[in-house]
Order: C-alpha cells, then sequence, then structure tokens
C-alpha cells in the first residue's frame, strides 16, 4: 500500500510497535510532543515539525514569514502540553541552485521569532534536496505532574479554544480560489496564514491550578482535534457554540460555502483546545485574561463518544477530517 492511500494517522498507528516511551514519560506516542524525565521533578519535552515548500508555501508568503511559522509549528506543540521552551533547533534543506540570500532569510524568521519570547536557535544542519524543507525542534521543560496530555478529559468538563475559527480557511479560499473577500476580512485572514502566534504561557499556568485536564493544538483542524480529544479521553463532546471569527460566517453565505467546515476544517491556526473542570472555570478565566489568552467556551464534555455540533437545525456530527500529510486536504 502507498503512504497516500494509507494516510498520516495510519502509517503513525502501523509504526506504533518501533516506538518505546521511556519510564517516567507523561506523554503517549501519538501526542502532541514526547518527554522523557531528566530529574524527579523536571520532565524535558521535545517537539519536532517540518514544513515543507511544495506543500506549505502559500502565495504571497516571503521567506521570513516561513522560517517563523516554522518556528510556531515547532513550538505549539509544546505550548500545548504546558512546557516553558527553552530553545529551538533548525535543519535547513535547499535544492543546489537555491538563492543563498533567501535560505538567509528562512533562518533568520525562525530565529527571530523564537528570540522575541527569548527562546535562543542553538544550532542545526543543513542540507541539499529537490525542495525547500525546514524541519524545526523545540526543547522544553516541564514539572511531570504540569505535562498536560490529550487523553485527560473528563466527563462534565468545559470545553474551550484560545481565539475564533475560520480564518485560515478563508485565506486558502482567497490564495487558492482568487474568492473575494471584505478588505478587513482579507487583512485578517492573511494575517492569520502568514503570520500565526501562539500563547506559551496559559496552559503551563492552568496545569499549575490543576485548571486543565486535556489540551492540544489546532493545526491540523479543530475537528480533528475534538474528536483526538473526546476519542483519547473516552468522552463525547457537544459544541453548542461554532467559535466562528468575525466576517467568516458572512463570507460562507456569500461563497455558497459550508461555515461549519470553515471552522472545524482549516488548520494551521495554532489555537488550542482545551477542557476545564467546571469547578476551576472561574479561575480558568482569571488566568486565561492575565496571560492575555482569552477562553471562548465551546460546549462541555459528556458521556459517550464522538463529536456533535448542537446548531439550530438540529445536532450535527462534526467529522474528523482536515489535513493529511500524506494525502493533503481529506
Amino acid at each position: 500500500m502507498k503512504a497516500g492511500e494509507l494516510g498520516e494517522r495510519g502509517f503513525i498507528a502501523s509504526i506504533r510497535n518501533y516506538v518505546n516511551m521511556v519510564k517516567g514519560a507523561r506523554l503517549g506516542f501519538d501526542d502532541d510532543a514526547s518527554d522523557l524525565p531528566i530529574t524527579d521533578n523536571v520532565n524535558l519535552v521535545v517537539n519536532v515539525d517540518t514544513f515543507v515548500r511544495k506543500t506549505d508555501w502559500l502565495p504571497g508568503m516571503t521567506a521570513a514569514q516561513v522560517g517563523r511559522k516554522t518556528a510556531v509549528m515547532s513550538l505549539s506543540d509544546l505550548a500545548a502540553k504546558g512546557a516553558k521552551p527553552v530553545s529551538t533547533m533548525l535543519s535547513l534543506c535547499v535544492p543546489e541552485d537555491y538563492d543563498a540570500a533567501e535560505a538567509s532569510e528562512l533562518v533568520r524568521g525562525f530565529s527571530q521569532y523564537g528570540l522575541k519570547a527569548g527562546i535562543p536557535l542553538i544550532g542545526g544542519d543543513t542540507g541539499m534536496a529537490s525542495d525547500v524543507i525546514l524541519t524545526g525542534v523545540a526543547i522544553g521543560t516541564a514539572p511531570p505532574n504540569g505535562i498536560i496530555a490529550r487523553n485527560g478529559a473528563k466527563v462534565g468538563d468545559i470545553v474551550v479554544v484560545t481565539g475564533p475559527f475560520g480564518l485560515t480557511s478563508v485565506a486558502y479560499e482567497i490564495l487558492l480560489r482568487g474568492q473575494v473577500a471584505k478588505p478587513e476580512l482579507r487583512e485578517g485572514a492573511l494575517l492569520a496564514a502568514y503570520k500565526p502566534a501562539i500563547n506559551l504561557d496559559i496552559v503551563p499556568a492552568l496545569a499549575a491550578r490543576g485548571a486543565v485536564t486535556a489540551s492540544m493544538d489546532s493545526s491540523d483542524g479543530l475537528g480533528i482535534t475534538l474528536n483526538t480529544i473526546a476519542e483519547q479521553s473516552k468522552v463525547r463532546i457537544v459544541i453548542d457554540h461554532l467559535p466562528a471569527a468575525r466576517g467568516v460566517e458572512e463570507f460562507a453565505q456569500t461563497h455558497t460555502l459550508d461555515e461549519m467546515k470553515l471552522v472545524m476544517r482549516g488548520g494551521e491556526e495554532f489555537l488550542l483546545a482545551m477542557t476545564i473542570p467546571e469547578s476551576k472555570y472561574e479561575e480558568a478565566n482569571d488566568i486565561a485574561r492575565s496571560k492575555q489568552a482569552p477562553l471562548i467556551k465551546i460546549g462541555c464534555a459528556l458521556k459517550g463518544k464522538g463529536v456533535v455540533y448542537e446548531s439550530s437545525e438540529g445536532n450535527i456530527a462534526v467529522s474528523s477530517s482536515g489535513y493529511d500529510n500524506f494525502k493533503e486536504w481529506r
């Protein structure tokens, strides 16, 4: 079977037996990042993420923005797990005839994003390839009980996200399909696609107060994220509020698009989806405001399985579909 037929998640499942979990680690094989204990009170948390020009470089993106986005991709999974990033590394592969100045811009963009957050680029590797490929490595630390996996959601927990969704979907419609959007929406959508941002502080702060049970970044799409949390936590997630960014609903209506798909299947938004104990919800909101990461309540965790959206037209199943690195959009 070819990789494209198997798909990224199918392939990952097929290699599960080759990967070992270190004693004392808190994160499973298929979580957002990996960890291993280095002392009794500190675990090292590491994530690797790759940007490929053929599939990831959007029209109009500068080389510096590509480097920056690779840094965000690498650091986002650490942020979701509650780790404090301490450094990054970068592997850069380019064709032999690639412009050296542009290659330097790729590295500059990667380095500068980390430096602004006090996270230095400490080294990496270079190589030659038929395409431009950046692989970022993010390294962080966290206390073992401060590492938040995907599988901890409990019945009764409140489901929240750290921002509105749908802007990257709108950006793809604009950049890849030539759709027209109002100036304010176009500006916001392109900013979300070209210069995504993440909050590095919210999950560690919530974890320190026992105010978060599961956390995952939404880079593969909110629908996949919610389904993954539900499946691994063995709960049913019921959504009663669709967290659409301003202008997304009107854009969908204008272009005869499905608003829920724009919100649930966009991906590359790097917002967090989390579950919070109901008893800790007000405290979590206070913490989030102090970290400039407002929480949007979108639903709750109940007994059962799957993810469903309670719309005005009835219940709609939220599918676990989005971007697959082996299949692209599915």
